[in-house]
């Protein structure tokens, strides 16, 4: 079956809830667990400038709170006693990432939540989630 699950997270509630239940597919099935956040691409104007300097603070922030994300489902998934990697990933939109992930960790299997993004950025951008599931040909569980 699946010997390698990937676990996007952003730390909404929905990623939350998808890490805990990929955890434990992961625990029955035997499987690898790859951990992944996205720093946030910053679409333009001076703040998309700075997003491409890794030295400014606008993203040394989305990095800390990528990797604050990661150290929270980290200690979610102890109680499982699986093999877990992490990945923070920056190279281009969320979805992107995501899917690079897959690539670098060998993952056959995405966990996701529905949504991350309040209603507003959803309505504006769309959900990272339908973005993830047209083009990748990974299989893909979606919660809610």
């Amino acid at each position: 079956m699946f010997k390698h699950i990937l676990l996007p997270t952003d730390g909404s509630e929905a990623s939350v809830r998808a890490v805990e239940k990929g955890a434990e597919l992961a625990k029955i099935l035997g499987a690898e667990v790859t951990l992944m956040s996205a720093v946030e691409r910053f679409s333009g104007g001076a703040i998309g400038l700075a997003h491409r300097d890794v030295a400014h603070p606008l993203h040394q922030a989305a990095r800390e709170a990528a990797l604050f994300c990661l150290s929270e489902a980290q200690a979610l998934l102890l109680k499982y006693d699986l093999k877990v990697n992490q990945l923070v990933l920056h190279d281009g939109s969320v979805h992107q990432c995501i899917l690079e992930a897959v690539e670098r960790s060998g993952a056959d299997l995405i966990v996701m939540g529905s949504h991350g993004a309040g209603a507003l950025e959803r309505l504006l951008v769309g959900s990272q989630t339908q973005r993830v599931l047209a083009h990748t040909r990974t299989p893909v569980l979606v919660l809610r």
